[in-house]
């Protein structure tokens, strides 16, 4: 008997889980983002300006969802400051900080959890009489961390934790976060800045250290300076749905049915994965590599050229496993991690 890890007849649609306009920094309006996406094929985007949680729902239509997202903020310097006016005294290029985005399962939920007007550069400039919160200071540290989590859990949110690169977070830093539902392990925008926010070694150290419920997922976390599209299209989440609807895409994304991919032009993609007679079967675009990652050092992969079809055998001693797709441009797609004992049949 087949056991799918990724859905079966459902329609799959491409998604920015990780974007930002003229509502706070970007340089391009929300229906401006909108059009530049769906010339490339994207169906979905996540609107998550700095601070502000806005309702987009008037740009969704039967080919195109807006995704009702913020990203928060909170650094270990003051965060009352806006970023630029911090790089002369060395503060900000040096602080840590930690950057959340997160995603309403309601897409006309926008009361802010963990939040206070007065503490943040894009609500006191431009939102303080549009923005409803519940008036929290946030404070940089694990503890404080997990409080702002928490509360946006409890408010109706999915809590994803971003680029801990560019965040200049250490192990110390994500370790012990608790109840986070992604990690964005391919921030494009800041890859292509500092060539180091490809981070599934840092996804798997989460894994492994405790947090078996974790997904990831890899987003552009586009400006568009100038308005150009620069910073665009290199980190998609390919979301599993019958149909492109508010509830069902979210539905998918807490249920982890949606799989995550780099490469501006047809990145590689699942076509299937399943286990039958505990053998893992993986059906793809050709690649170069298909790569299985478990626990440990129990990586095996299988190189060619022009791979399409990949099998495994399923081991307990995996413990739990991932699958990762590499083609001949040296882009890469993932799946979040199963658990052996889920699909094993003794």
């Amino acid at each position: 008997m087949k056991k799918f890890l990724l859905p079966e007849n459902v329609n799959w649609y491409r998604a920015n889980m990780h974007c930002h306009t003229t509502h706070s920094d970007g340089q391009m309006t929300p229906q401006e983002i909108k059009d530049l996406y769906m010339s490339k094929g994207y169906s979905i985007i996540a609107y998550s300006d700095h601070e502000i949680l806005l309702d987009h729902s008037d740009l969704s239509d039967e080919n195109f969802l807006a995704i009702t997202s913020c990203e928060y903020s909170v650094t270990e310097s003051d965060p009352s400051l806006p970023q630029i006016l911090d790089v002369d005294t060395g503060r900000w290029p040096r602080a840590k900080c930690y950057h959340f985005n997160i995603f309403a399962k309601d897409p006309h939920n926008t009361f802010q959890p963990a939040t206070s007007i007065d503490q943040h550069w894009v609500l006191k400039d431009r939102y303080k009489d549009v923005c409803k919160c519940d008036g929290m200071m946030r404070e940089y540290s694990v503890e404080g961390a997990n409080e702002i989590i928490r509360r946006c859990n409890e408010a109706g949110f999915l809590v994803q934790y971003n680029h801990p690169y560019w965040s200049l977070n250490e192990r110390e830093d994500y370790i012990n976060l608790k109840g986070l539902w992604a990690l964005e392990i391919l921030n494009y925008s800041t890859e292509l800045e500092t060539g180091s926010e490809y981070c599934p070694y840092i996804y798997d150290d989460m894994v492994r250290h405790g947090m078996y419920n974790l997904f990831c997922t890899m987003g552009d976390d586009n400006h568009n300076p100038g308005k150009t599209d620069r910073y665009c299209f290199g980190g998609s989440t390919i979301i599993g749905a019958k149909e492109l609807e508010y509830s069902q895409v979210m539905d998918a994304l807490e249920k982890g049915e949606f799989y995550c991919a780099s490469g501006i032009d047809n990145p590689p993609a699942f076509k299937a994965l399943y286990v039958e007679d505990n053998v893992i079967k993986i059906d793809c675009s050709p690649c170069t590599s298909v790569i299985l990652n478990g626990y440990g050092r129990c990586d095996r992969n299988i190189l060619g050229e022009n791979i399409t079809h990949a099998e495994f055998p399923l081991r307990e001693s995996d413990v739990y496993f991932r699958v990762t797709l590499r083609d001949g441009k040296g882009n890469y797609a993932h799946t979040h991690t199963y658990f052996v004992k889920d699909y094993i049949e003794k």
